[in-house]
Order: structure tokens, then sequence, then C-alpha cells
């Protein structure tokens, strides 16, 4: 059973909204200041726009890659990349819902975490959905690894540089 997610797409296909994604890349960003030992307004702004800006180089570089890479899927299915991707980084929801609770009810300092973990999941299964779409080869899973893993691990290090 397909799930049809944001708007009408156009003939014979969905459109895919990715706020959802980008809220929970967000949501990261509002609660790293409260790892910090004082909270500053100066890294909230910062901390925001980095996860904003993470968010958005995920999503445009997984959509870009899989529609390099599968160029037979992207002439017969069109918006294959964006829906795959939309669906797939869903699964960063329950992450983010994880690391609010441990931040403000159990009182764990442990957003990168699940951020690196809520990335590196929801990556993969994006690459699942790509692969579901009719796309073939082991690339559709392990260039999205690679991403994953730099975005995290570049992201991972920003943090840590702010105030």
């Amino acid at each position: 059973m397909e799930m049809k997610l944001g708007h009408a797409g156009g003939p014979g296909q969905k459109a895919v909204l990715m706020w959802p994604v980008y809220l929970c890349f967000m949501v990261f960003g509002m609660l790293i200041p409260f790892t910090k030992t004082d909270f500053q307004a100066m890294t909230f702004v910062f901390s925001v726009l980095l996860s904003l800006a993470a968010g958005l180089l995920t999503v445009k570089l997984l959509i870009m890659l899989f529609n390099m890479v599968n160029p037979q899927l992207l002439a017969a299915a069109g918006q294959f990349a964006g829906e795959a991707v939309g669906t797939g980084m869903l699964f960063m929801v329950p992450f983010t819902v994880l690391a609010v609770l441990a931040q403000f009810l159990l009182g764990w300092d442990a957003v990168m975490p699940f951020a690196s973990a809520a990335v590196m999941t929801s990556v993969a299964t994006a690459g699942s959905e790509v692969m579901k779409k009719g796309a073939q080869g082991i690339k559709n899973m392990i260039i999205p690894s690679v991403v994953a893993f730099l975005i995290s691990t570049g992201w991972m290090l920003l943090i840590g540089l702010l105030p």
C-alpha cells in the first residue's frame, strides 16, 4: 500500500512534501543549544541555520545523485527520486521525537547521536525506496550511505564548533 503524501502531483505523479524532513532537521537544530553549558541566542540561530542547510544539502544531493545514476528510471518515471527521498526521509520523525524526549524528559545531551542515526537510517531507506521503484544495483544503497556518512559527520563537526 503506497502512502500519498502532500498535494496531488501532475498526471500519474504524486507530489511528496519535504517539509516534515526540513522540520526534523530544524528541531534538531533547535535542540542543540540546550546541550551547551549556557544557552546563547547566537548558538540557537547558527545551529538552526546549519541544520536547515544540512537538510537542504542532504535532500538535494540525494535527488541529484539518484537521478544521475538511474537515467533509465528518470526517463520512465520522472520524479521518482524526489518521491523516494521524501518517503524514505520520513524515518527521521521517530528519531526526532526520541531526541526531544531524551533532552527534555531524561536530561540526556544526545541530540547529535539521534540526528546522525536519523540521517543514516532515513537516507538508507530512501535508497530502498528507489530500488522499490525499479532501480537496479547496489549503487542505490552505497551512494546514499556515503552521502549520509559525510553529511552527518560534517554536521557533527560543525555543530561542535558553535559557541
